[in-house]
This record gives C-alpha cells, structure tokens and sequence, in this order.
C-alpha cells in the first residue's frame, strides 16, 4: 500500500507518496542546513532497512521534479539541503 500526501507549494497542489513527504519534511525541517546521506537513510528507513546507494538520489530527484530543481541543493560528498 502507498500513502499519498497532498501538500501545497506556492499556488500548487502535488500529491506524493510518503517517502517523498517525509523527505522533504525532513530538509525543510532545518532551511540551508545540510544533512548526510546517513542522517536521511535513518530518519526515513531507519538502520534495520537496507537500500541501494542510488535511493536518496532518486526521491531527490522526483521531489526536483515537482518542487523545482533550484530548492534542494546537493552538498556534494556531504548531502543534501533546501534553500529558503
């Protein structure tokens, strides 16, 4: 089963599964903050799940899609951070 969350940016309305949410909320949660790859892997997977290395990139990049790719900066051999 996937949960779909509606969420409102700007003047639109995008619908996303949670995982993209959770993401998202989780790099909003600290504006121009940056967090590790290892910081997202735990908070939306947790240490017992095991994803493939590409995983954090690909909802980075279905979130780009939708929010616009100039919001979620790549840190790179950091992580990731949203800009306000």
């Amino acid at each position: 089963m996937i949960l779909i969350n509606i969420l409102f940016f700007g003047d639109r309305e995008l619908m996303m599964p949670l995982k993209e949410f959770n993401l998202l909320l989780l790099l909003t949660s600290k504006p121009s903050g940056v967090f590790t790859r290892e910081e997202i892997f735990d908070h939306l997977w947790g240490t017992e799940i095991f994803v493939g290395d590409r995983t954090i990139d690909v909802y980075i990049k279905k979130l780009r899609e939708k929010i616009g790719d100039k919001k979620i900066v790549t840190i790179k051999g950091v992580g990731y951070k949203f800009e306000t």
